[in-house]
């Protein structure tokens, strides 16, 4: 009777772990609108065996710069174009280089940051028109979004 009472208690800790890890992870994600699947969904893939379709990771999403801005984006990498408001060394090492929209009001930015472990990158001026293209993140304690690293970025 014990043994069986254990290896109840041993299963509901491990079963209860594995659902609050879940609950972590997904609490932690870098996209607030990101979902995990859910147990069905991940028998349906070991199982069905997907057609032949474009590889999402190797894409990079054009977006709306002001869209963007505001509400985020589910795609991980983006493009986005723009005008370069300001470029800036941070101590960490970083270049911010800040974009506006071309036909917006002020006080619409986006923060894109440029990472000393991507070398040889040159940086756009200020005034410079650009597409500029990256991995998407949201920045918490500045609650906004931003495209960090910059992976590329082309004058238009």
């Amino acid at each position: 009777m014990k043994k069986k009472l254990i290896l109840i208690l041993a299963f509901i800790l491990v079963f209860g772990g594995g659902i609050g890890l879940g609950w972590y992870i997904r609490n932690q994600t870098i996209n607030p609108t990101a979902t995990l699947p859910n147990i069905f969904e991940r028998i349906l893939t070991f199982f069905v065996k997907k057609g032949e379709e474009a590889d999402e990771d190797l894409l990079y999403h054009d977006v709306g710069l002001a869209d963007f801005i505001v509400n985020g984006s589910t795609k991980t990498k983006v493009a986005v174009e723009g005008i370069v408001d300001k470029v800036t060394h941070e101590p960490d090492g970083d270049y911010h280089v800040i974009v506006r929209p071309q036909y917006v009001p002020v006080g619409l930015f986006l923060v894109t940051e440029f990472i000393p472990e991507i070398k040889d990158f040159p940086l756009p001026k200020e005034g410079d028109h650009i597409k500029i293209w990256g991995i998407t993140r949201f920045d918490e304690p500045h609650n906004w979004w931003e495209i960090h690293p910059v992976i590329g970025w082309e004058k238009l």
